[in-house]
């Protein structure tokens, strides 16, 4: 019995330092852990700032290029005149850069205007319907681009 204390005697400090030492381990771990997801959740917020910021450059390049290029002409009435060839030779391929990063309600436009725009060169004409359908489209591209741009800054406030 005499020798069951003394093992026990000798053994506590024992487990006290090996309970010690795996409390201290798992205490470290999951500091590191907490550390290494912060570190993740804060790469992740400057990547998706960039992303934004990209995507409201190419914004501002459309804006800029609507501003400086008259791409609907009212004829008179409610006959209205787009000019494709603007949008196809400056705006699009700005938007089409980093397609990927545009807003999802902007894509849907484009995607509606170019397959109007293909319609339309595949049956070598165009109507004042479909005239009426592009600068229709074309506006709701301008003001959903200017809502995001508008957006960025009230977020830009808070």
């Amino acid at each position: 019995m005499e020798n069951i204390i003394n093992l026990i005697k000798d053994a506590l400090p024992m487990l006290g330092a090996l309970g010690g030492a795996f409390i201290g381990g798992y205490f470290t771990k999951k500091s590191q852990h907490d550390l290494f997801n912060k570190e993740i959740a804060r790469d992740r917020e400057i990547e998706i700032r960039k992303e934004e910021r990209e995507t409201l450059e190419i914004y501002n390049e459309v804006l800029k290029i609507d501003g400086e290029n008259l791409l609907v002409t009212y004829i008179g009435g409610s006959f209205v005149e787009f000019d494709i060839h603007i949008y196809q030779t400056k705006i699009r391929p700005i938007i089409y850069l980093k397609f990927h990063l545009i807003h999802k309600d902007v894509a849907d436009v484009i995607r509606a205007l170019d397959y109007k725009i293909a319609s339309c060169n595949f049956y070598e004409e165009i109507n004042a319907d479909e005239q009426s359908y592009l600068v229709k489209h074309y506006n709701e591209l301008i003001d959903s681009m200017q809502r995001h741009v508008a957006n960025y800054r009230e977020m830009k406030k808070r």
